[in-house]
Parts: structure tokens; sequence; C-alpha cells
């Protein structure tokens, strides 16, 4: 039996793209050596979202252009309560200092949290220490990626490997 990961990712710009790519990959080995199946049921940029629709193939451009809609956070939030999402990662390839605002509500319902964004290091350092505080208590994990990457698809591997460390430690909690 695969453990299912739902990564929720906010920024399509090239590190979220190629994070994309990247997972779409690397699933078969995913299913094969760690018996987790990965999928994105919710794929944003700063204004629209793309909601996966039962039975839609797999072709997050063609579908993002397509059915993407604007949205707001509880948006997600409702989502993923009413398609009963379990392992939800989100993950944060943008450099918005609005979203990490939300960390704590995504943390608080028991998401995990995998940053890249680069203004996570203007906020203090007891943002990070609660973010992780409330991961552990509610559940989730939470990694932020502090190294800046010049190449994308280096960025995208590090967000990768996030990632696969909070879902390795969540796996060993329950």
């Amino acid at each position: 039996m695969s453990h299912k990961i739902n990564i929720i990712l906010f920024g399509i710009g090239a590190t979220g793209s190629a994070l994309i790519n990247k997972v779409q990959k690397e699933k078969k080995r995913l299913e094969i050596e760690n018996r987790i199946a990965v999928r994105f049921p919710v794929i944003t940029n700063t204004t629209v979202a793309f909601f996966e629709k039962e039975g839609a193939n797999f072709s997050w451009e063609a579908n993002f252009i397509q059915f993407g809609i604007p949205f707001k956070m509880e948006d997600i939030l409702l989502y993923v309560i009413d398609n009963e999402l379990e392992n939800v990662v989100i993950v944060d390839a943008t450099p918005s200092l609005q979203l990490t605002n939300a960390y704590i509500e995504f943390l608080r319902s028991g998401f995990s949290v995998v940053s890249i964004n680069e203004n996570l290091k203007l906020l203090p350092e007891s943002f990070e220490k609660g973010a992780r505080f409330l991961g552990d208590t509610y559940g989730g994990g939470y990694k932020f990626i502090t190294t800046a990457f010049a190449n994308k698809d280096l960025a995208a591997e590090a967000l990768f490997d996030g990632i696969l460390q909070v879902v390795d430690k969540k796996k060993k909690v329950a």
C-alpha cells in the first residue's frame, strides 16, 4: 500500500514548474522504491488556482490555463476538507510575504509546509521556531530551505528533498 501525498503548490514560476516536472519524472520510482504516491490536487499562481478534477489527465499547464479560477485561501482549505485529502504538504515556491502569514493556519490544520520563500529570512527567528512547534504539535512538518539557488532545477531538487523529509518524518510518527 502506498503512502499518498497531496502537494498544494503555491508558485508556478521557474522553481514551481521545475518541481512539478521533477515529481512527474520521479513518480514511478517513488511508488516502487519509497511506496509514496504523489499528486498535485491544487496548483496556484498569485491570483489563480487549478483544483484537480476527478478523472482529468494530469497535464498541469493546459489544465491551469483552461480551468484555473481566482481563489482565496479559504477556497483551498475547503477543497482539502471537501475532498478529504490526507497527508497535505503545502509547498511555497513564491516570494510572497503575505503567503507566509497563512503558514500558521496550514500547520494548525495538520498540513506540512515546505518553503523556499526567501522572504522568510526577513521574519524574526521566533517565526520559524513557532512554525516548527506548530508542525510538531499538530502532526505536520515544517521545512524552510534557506539557501538561495541560481538554478531552478537545484531549487526544485531542494524542495523535493524537503518534501521527502517532512513525509518521512510524518510516516515515522504515524
